[in-house]
């Protein structure tokens, strides 16, 4: 069975884009047959993974408006195992004329029924509006990423409550799997805030509270160069932290092991 992960977070800039680039490289080098959905009209896991999203000729948009079937729409990328249903600026347009279409939101998990890969990756927007609720109705499982901040903190229990919504409604069998700290200060280095955050969702959400995932300049910088983290600097603190995510979602039966 195909593992259907939605990456999603209320909010734009916590860390979503590069998690699903991270976790799609790290699952490509372990054998796995890797899938990644960008659902975000900004592109940005399309660039993290060496496609120039203006020059595709088809995207996610014309995949969920039938346009294209999905085999048509998806490209192989530079990163071994990964291919890609890319997105660009038109993208909005298209989930504006799908909400508008009867059955819009079960769009994407009718075009990836009978997929022909281990895992999928779901890279939304950073709000919760129909494009994250047509990738939670194609999901089986669902993981937030938050900035250490109590502002994106606020947003987990959204994300919570949406998935909850989306399973009654649509999709009993989705699972919430839990939360991954990004961009995070090592240390006292951020301060006592930062901190007190952290200890704040330990105690709150206990075992759904990932590995966290260090702030560091070479993620951003691993972006300009269309490379995930874990292919850009391999060696990394930051790689290193999400192959700690990855094997997390594995002993959680979330993702599949190494092949």
């Amino acid at each position: 069975m195909t593992t259907i992960l939605t990456i999603n977070s209320a909010a734009g800039s916590a860390g979503k884009s590069a998690t699903a680039a991270a976790l799609a490289a790290i699952l490509g080098e372990q054998g796995q047959r890797v899938v990644v959905v960008d659902l975000d009209a900004q592109g940005t896991v399309t660039d993290w993974l060496g496609v120039d999203g203006t020059t595709a000729t088809h995207t996610t948009g014309d995949v969920l408006l039938r346009r294209v079937s999905l085999n048509e729409a998806l490209m192989d990328t530079q990163v071994p195992g990964v291919r890609l249903l890319p997105a660009n600026r038109s993208v909005d347009e298209s989930l504006v004329r799908l909400a508008n279409e009867t059955g819009g939101e079960q769009r994407l998990r009718l075009a990836l029924a009978g997929i022909d890969a281990d895992v999928v990756l779901i890279d939304t927007p950073g709000a919760i509006g129909l494009a994250a609720v047509t990738a939670l109705v194609a999901a089986t499982h669902v993981l937030t990423v938050t900035m250490p901040t109590l502002k994106e903190a606020r947003g987990i229990d959204e994300i919570r409550s949406t998935a909850a919504a989306v399973a009654e409604a649509y999709n009993p069998g989705l699972a919430f799997v839990g939360i991954v700290p990004c961009a995070v200060p090592l240390g006292n280095s951020g301060g006592r805030l930062y901190a007190d955050v952290m200890a704040g969702l330990a105690d709150t959400y206990g075992p759904l509270l990932g590995p966290a995932v260090r702030r560091t300049t070479r993620v951003p910088e691993s972006h300009a160069h269309g490379a995930p983290i874990v292919l850009h600097d391999p060696a990394g603190g930051a790689s290193a932290d999400y192959r700690a995510v990855v094997a997390w979602l594995q002993d959680a039966k979330v993702l599949p092991q190494a092949r």
